[in-house]
């Protein structure tokens, strides 16, 4: 939430250190106009603003109490009644001392405390300002502090569940684990350097070696996380596929409970990819998908038209999920059949979706869903979407066939960042040269190269300008 003080009662401008301030900082850390608003306030004067606003000496026994307080101006006008909770360092989120202020959620009230707490030597907090300072002061580790924005940002159960996984450091387990096997692997290697002369097995480089693939190994693991990760966090992709007019676009609109794609009975109406974003849940868990509503495949289409559909079928070479939209009372086999054998439909799973199940009979029911089931052998599912009948049937196949694509071990570490994988990708280099030495002096540089690597998941290594970059991308008060 981005506070919207008075320019004058901002005092980061007149601070050019920035993340690297030793200042006190404060920020709001829930939104305002609910029933309650709560202020955050850390660094070596937190504490003794904390007094001045209520009045009375915080004390080491006050430590993480509750302290109900009047909170008054210099003036000695009360600004609210709140509860105070004093946090002594190192006890505290950030390591420092700090407060946390529970006001009214007014927004005037929050606008007033704040102010009254930048008078008395506070300035706004940065972005992830308060995440930032709990990693410089070891409170958490880099990936900890970047599992809190996940958690923030979370927008289905399964993001939930591996951020809060993240959180409680599993991620950096896994991979200070590997570090501090490369470690003890230069350490050896530099053993078997100064006894050289002495011919020791154990240190020798051909041993050295045999142990760096498990390493390489789980790396590689970590790299091939990534896909499942993302669409964790961000969603499956799924696309819309079929012959114009054959319902992709109100099947679209039927799933979302808006007219977000334009729906005509002239062929070609939809002549670009059309996305948005979609929650649904299944088995008592919620998944994010991609939707992509496509333009209709025909021969003989316009230049624009054509363009659309190229963009329709690398849509679907890309997703994971592909719905197929056939029209129930022409399914048009002959001109859609040659568009799907441009797809390896058996890399991705496939829905069929038999529209205007109003406009049949029981009888031709039967005989369309026995095609389907002879031609690829799956089941096709009816839908209306004139009177949304089946589509709900539709939507929870959906749910189920992303929860399927997703799907991980319990606790197993799963890369979501890009640069996270490039970290990886850049430490699996450097064994690979290491594996490639042809003496121990290079294989110990190599190992150590690949420990750096690893710096940007762990958070060591990383200067100052780089993490300030990170944290710049979190929600002020976090």
């Amino acid at each position: 939430m981005q506070p919207t003080w008075p320019a004058a009662s901002d005092p980061t401008q007149a601070d050019p250190s920035g993340y690297l301030s030793e200042r006190t900082i404060a920020a709001p850390c829930t939104p305002p106009g609910g029933a309650i608003g709560v202020l955050r306030v850390s660094g070596s004067e937190a504490l003794r603003i904390g007094a001045a606003l209520t009045g009375r000496a915080l004390k080491p026994e006050d430590d993480r109490k509750a302290l109900f307080s009047r909170l008054r101006q210099d003036t000695g006008q009360v600004l609210d009644e709140a509860v105070v909770t004093p946090f002594f360092a190192p006890r505290s989120y950030t390591g420092e001392d700090s407060l946390e202020i529970a006001v009214h959620g007014s927004p005037r009230i929050m606008e007033r405390v704040l102010d009254a707490v930048f008078a008395l030597g506070a300035r706004l907090a940065l972005p992830g300002e308060f995440s930032f300072r709990a990693v410089k002061n070891g409170k958490m580790s880099l990936s900890q502090a970047e599992a809190v924005r996940e958690l923030v940002a979370a927008e289905n159960d399964f993001a939930l569940e591996l951020a809060l996984e993240k959180l409680s450091g599993s991620q950096h387990r896994l991979v200070a684990g590997i570090r501090d096997n490369l470690m003890q692997l230069c350490v050896l290697s530099e053993l078997g350097i100064d006894f050289a002369d002495q011919d020791v097995d154990e240190v020798s480089l051909p041993r050295l070696k045999e142990r760096l693939g498990s390493l390489k190994e789980m790396l590689t693991e970590l790299v091939g996380s990534f896909d499942r990760g993302s669409r964790l966090a961000e969603g499956v992709p799924v696309t819309i596929f079929g012959l114009p007019n054959a319902g992709k676009s109100s099947f679209f609109n039927s799933l979302l409970g808006e007219d977000r794609s334009i729906v005509s009975h002239l062929a070609g109406t939809t002549r670009d990819v059309v996305r948005e974003r979609l929650n649904l849940r299944s088995a008592g868990k919620t998944v994010t998908l991609r939707l992509s509503d496509t333009a209709g495949l025909r021969a003989g289409a316009d230049r624009i038209e054509a363009i659309g559909m190229e963009r329709t079928l690398k849509s679907a070479v890309e997703s994971d999920l592909l719905v197929v939209v056939i029209d129930g009372a022409e399914p048009g086999w002959e001109n859609l059949l040659p568009y799907l054998s441009r797809i390896d439909l058996k890399s991705k799973e496939c829905l069929f979706v038999l529209s205007k199940s109003d406009l049949m009979t029981p009888a031709e029911h039967v005989r369309l869903s026995d095609e389907i089931r002879g031609r690829f052998g799956v089941e096709g599912h009816w839908i209306s979407s004139v009177n949304h009948e089946g589509v709900a049937r539709v939507a929870d196949a959906l749910a189920s066939a992303a929860i399927r694509r997703i799907g991980r071990g319990r606790e197993e570490v799963v890369l979501t960042r890009i640069e996270h994988v490039r970290a990886v990708e850049g430490a699996i280099r450097c064994l690979d040269r290491a594996r490639d030495a042809s003496d121990l002096v290079l294989f110990a540089t190599d190992v150590r190269h690949g420990m750096g690597e690893l710096g940007p998941l762990i958070g060591e290594t990383l200067p100052d300008d780089i993490l300030g970059k990170i944290f710049s991308d979190f929600c002020i008060g976090k």
